[in-house]
């Protein structure tokens, strides 16, 4: 597995920093110039579709056009993918440039700075050395056995991401088992009942409260990113064996009941798929075995009759109109995809039922 790290470019002096802007200026320039050629001609990681741009017409070097072809090609792909077959708006890069190790040589450093990143500039044979520091995230992984450091990195404003090939290690044999539903409201809930994250709605709210492309929605955005983060990483990772989660696609678009103006205002800024990245994430590092389910009603089936209705959920409670049975409809939730899970492994294990509820 890859692990993707962050290190600071506060360290490079005012020139370097110019020097690095105006890299990524004409990346970007010359990565919009194959969007556009690829988008009305089709083309390949090629010498031809190399050439559309002649090198006279760019101060970037062949090893930087040669990554902007493969980087336009993947937008685009990606663009073309997400509309699913539908008409789609050519995209326009303003991205970070991922640079290849024929661009970059990450080395160790000397005293005060142990990391040292020397980057291909624009002129040729005048390299961008960059002075940083190795960080606690940093040095976690490259510990680990046959762990191995990737010559190459995505160049931020002010950082660089350096990558870690980090050998995937066994799920564990034995532990706890449990079932998560992510919510809108209360960010996760367990199915031993636990909820983490009530707080998340108010994050929520603060997103849609600011202004589209303004700084102050930029950090709202940023305070939800560290809120995720700090919530997954209060589930007890180190005493599970198994996590089921729902495989959730296609929250935010297409026409069905109960997708009102309301719901839609409220799941806009919610990034489930940014919280399923984190558990993922957390889970190939905890050795926890993960397990999609279908997440067809699981908040109106009853964990203890198994009748399914629309109408046994209400809003964020849930009262079957079978047994009578009550409680929250997240816990809910959790507890059946528990249930799937285990069925899913084929465990002849099932989550206790609690006593109902007149």
């Amino acid at each position: 597995m890859r692990r993707a790290i962050r290190v600071t470019l506060k360290f490079a002096t005012q020139s370097k920093r110019r020097r690095l802007q105006h890299l990524i200026a004409e990346y970007q320039r010359v990565v919009n110039f194959y969007i556009r050629s690829l988008w009305q001609m089709p083309g390949g990681l090629n010498a031809q579709t190399r050439e559309r741009l002649p090198a006279s017409k760019t101060r970037c070097s062949f090893a930087f056009r040669n990554q902007a072809v493969r980087q336009a090609l993947g937008i685009i792909r990606a663009t073309k993918n997400s509309a699913k077959g539908r008409a789609c708006s050519m995209p326009i890069f303003n991205g970070a440039p991922v640079l290849g190790h024929s661009m970059v040589l990450i080395q160790d450093g000397c005293g005060s700075f142990d990391l040292v990143v020397r980057l291909s500039g624009l002129s040729k044979g005048n390299r961008i050395t960059i002075p940083t520091r190795k960080t606690q995230i940093f040095n976690k992984w490259i510990s680990r056995s046959g762990a191995r450091l990737i010559q190459g990195c995505t160049l931020g404003n002010d950082h660089l991401v350096l990558w870690v090939d980090v050998p995937e290690r066994p799920t564990k044999k034995s532990g706890k088992r449990l079932g998560i539903d992510i919510g809108i409201h209360k960010l996760l809930t367990d199915s031993d009942g636990k909820h983490y994250g009530t707080e998340f709605k108010t994050i929520r709210d603060k997103i849609r409260r600011r202004k589209p492309g303004s700084r102050n929605r930029w950090q709202a955005c940023q305070e939800r990113k560290n809120y995720i983060n700090q919530i997954v990483n209060r589930l007890p990772w180190t005493r599970l064996s198994i996590l089921g989660v729902e495989h959730l696609t296609g929250l935010k678009t297409g026409k069905q009941k109960g997708r009102g103006k309301a719901f839609r205002k409220a799941v806009a800024p919610w990034t489930y798929r940014q919280v399923l990245n984190r558990i993922e994430c957390k889970a190939q590092e905890n050795r926890v075995r993960l397990v999609a389910i279908d997440p067809a009603n699981t908040s109106r089936t009853c964990p203890i009759c198994g009748t399914v209705r629309r109408d046994n959920r209400r809003g964020e409670g849930f009262a079957c109109l079978g047994c009578g049975y009550t409680a929250d409809a997240d816990s809910v939730a959790a507890r059946n995809i528990l249930a799937r899970t285990l069925a899913t492994l084929g465990s002849v294990e099932s989550p206790k039922p609690k006593k109902a509820m007149a």
